[in-house]
């Protein structure tokens, strides 16, 4: 499960090491492709077959399943991570997500997000708006039980 941020650096080529939790829930693997929020979404194979499997099940006659699946399988990369634990993004993906020399990966239990520092600053900015928060989330249920 992938929790937390943390901010990495990239190199001039998209190059970047990821953290060891990483290398070891990933192994050799990781997919990458275009998020939702000018974000990019870091997956291993499973969690990228899984997601898959879903838009695999829509209907090619709609519009907007057909956007979907062309958001998240054209753009993806299937990407092997070297023995030092770098991978390489695609520079398309990077300028998709405005990524420089730094980076931010966020945490989402089976996936990670990576995101420009300055995009991820704005998503801070809404996700601490203290008095919105308990109504924009009340349909969702969260509880421990």
């Amino acid at each position: 499960m992938f929790f937390g941020k943390c901010t990495l650096l990239l190199s001039e080529k998209c190059q970047l090491t990821l953290p060891s939790n990483y290398r070891e829930a990933m192994r050799n693997t990781v997919y990458l492709t275009q998020g939702f929020d000018r974000n990019l979404f870091l997956l291993s194979q499973q969690a990228f077959n899984t997601i898959y499997s879903h838009i695999k099940e829509t209907s090619i006659s709609d519009p907007l399943a057909r956007l979907l699946s062309r958001l998240f399988l054209g753009g993806a990369a299937e990407i092997a991570i070297d023995g030092s634990g770098q991978i390489e993004l695609p520079k398309d993906l990077c300028e998709y997500a405005g990524l420089g020399k730094e980076i931010v990966i966020v945490g989402q239990g089976e996936y990670s997000e990576i995101w420009s520092p300055a995009l991820w600053e704005k998503q801070m900015d809404s996700l601490n708006d203290f008095d919105a928060n308990p109504h924009r989330f009340e349909k969702f249920h969260v509880s421990l039980t």
